[in-house]
């Protein structure tokens, strides 16, 4: 059976609309929901190929650990998105990434 664990009042919040400078808690998470084959850490938080840190980056199912705060950005096409700061330990770097991708 699995234990569920209750969400704090920031995570909460955090999931009803997104707040900035949130912390996810410096845990290890999962990469998800990559349809395009990696996920690129980012040296800002926004989606532009020169702010790429690594240009074949984590995997669906690859761990990743968060470091730092989520900042607002903007996404693919400008749209506005949430960012947070990980360390790849399977490629040795650490940037930005859409926090739509981490799990």
């Amino acid at each position: 059976m699995t234990d569920i664990k209750k969400m704090t009042e920031q995570e909460l919040e955090n999931a009803a609309g997104g707040v900035a400078g949130f912390n996810y808690g410096n845990g290890w998470r999962t990469v998800k929901n990559l349809q395009g084959g990696y996920l690129a850490l980012r040296t800002a938080p926004s989606f532009n190929y020169e702010n790429e840190v690594i240009h074949t980056g984590p995997k669906n199912g690859m761990l990743v650990q968060i470091t730092g705060n989520t900042v607002s950005g903007t996404g693919i096409n400008g749209v506005p998105a949430t960012y947070v700061w990980v360390y790849s330990p399977d490629f040795g770097v650490s940037g930005y990434v859409n926090a739509y991708y981490i799990g």
